[in-house]
């Protein structure tokens, strides 16, 4: 055997020494058996649960986003006194690199809304604990929308494209695939602060008024105890 061959064989073996290693072993799954209709509830602070049909979905039948939901919540939530907030939820089995969450800036940009704001805002949920988010504003030729929403793969909660690739990357390198879930909050109206405050208010109401054991779901293990003073011994 020569030296090129010797160099050829090593650089194979390399390869698939790290194929290997980066291949997951375990996976974190947090919503288990439960259904999204169950842990979701109908009242949220000052808004409750209207029928409506009126929703841009993540997905379509027969595309790559209907295979990578396994599951997807849809409602209108209504209040006397505050702004109605459309609430949608899409939640993957598992996140791997061929399915992988679809962030709203696609998903609207997909049927014809334009992006025209984006920013990243933190939501105060109790004491220290902070649910990290995305504001955007979207608008075709009828109508006007503000967004809010989150993504949680695992644990962690990324806030855009890049930080959601490198927290797969990192959960692939430590052995293991995730879940994943997609929270979006939207309403028709102008843009002002005072609207995006509305979303962030009901976005804390949507945490707190789950039960305690079921807020992992949304955002994650680390977060959920962190809110109950239990912030501790987290395993995988």
């Amino acid at each position: 055997m020569n030296r090129r061959d010797l160099l050829l064989g090593g650089g194979l073996l390399a390869a698939a020494g790290g194929a290997a290693a980066l291949t997951p072993r375990k996976k974190l799954v947090l919503l288990g058996d439960r259904k999204l209709d169950a842990v979701v509830p109908l009242r949220v602070g000052d808004w409750h649960n209207v029928p409506s049909k009126d929703f841009v979905l993540p997905k379509s039948p027969g595309s790559l986003a209907d295979r990578l939901y396994s599951q997807t919540l849809t409602r209108l939530y209504s209040s006397e006194t505050r702004l109605p907030v459309v609430l949608v939820i899409a939640y993957g089995a598992v996140q791997n690199d061929l399915l992988q969450l679809h962030r709203p800036e696609a998903c609207y940009s997909a049927v014809g809304y334009t992006i025209s704001a984006s920013r990243v805002a933190d939501v105060t949920l109790a004491g220290a604990s902070r649910l990290p988010v995305r504001e955007l504003t979207a608008q075709n030729d009828q109508r006007l929308e503000q967004i809010c929403y989150w993504t949680r793969i695992g644990d962690d909660l990324p806030t855009d494209g890049s930080q959601q690739r490198w927290v797969k990357l990192r959960q692939q390198l430590r052995g293991y695939l995730s879940d994943g879930v997609l929270v979006r909050l939207s309403t028709a109206a102008e843009t002002s602060p005072a609207v995006f405050a509305e979303m962030q208010d009901f976005a804390r109401a949507l945490v707190v008024a789950m039960r305690p054991a079921d807020r992992e779901v949304l955002v994650g293990r680390t977060l959920a105890q962190a809110m109950t003073g239990n912030a501790g011994g987290i395993r995988r």
